[in-house]
């Protein structure tokens, strides 16, 4: 699981920040992560990012995560 910290740092970030975050992250992992994997995500995101209101935080998804199993 991500550090908690770190998971608000994030949360601040503005979304060109976040743009440049991710880009950032890109570039680090560009060798690690095989080119067609690279080409799921990058679709992946562009769909994200056309509609950004279909997401939720991972607060939101715990939540009724938790509120499923207790049903």
């Amino acid at each position: 699981m991500v550090d908690e910290s770190l998971m608000e740092q994030l949360e601040r970030l503005s979304p060109s920040e976040l743009t440049e975050l991710r880009d950032a992250i890109d570039i680090r992992l560009g060798d690690d992560v095989p080119a067609g994997q690279w080409t799921i995500l990058g679709q992946r995101v562009t769909e994200a990012d056309a509609s950004s209101d279909d997401y939720m935080t991972l607060d939101e998804w715990q939540s009724r995560r938790r509120a499923r199993r207790s049903a």
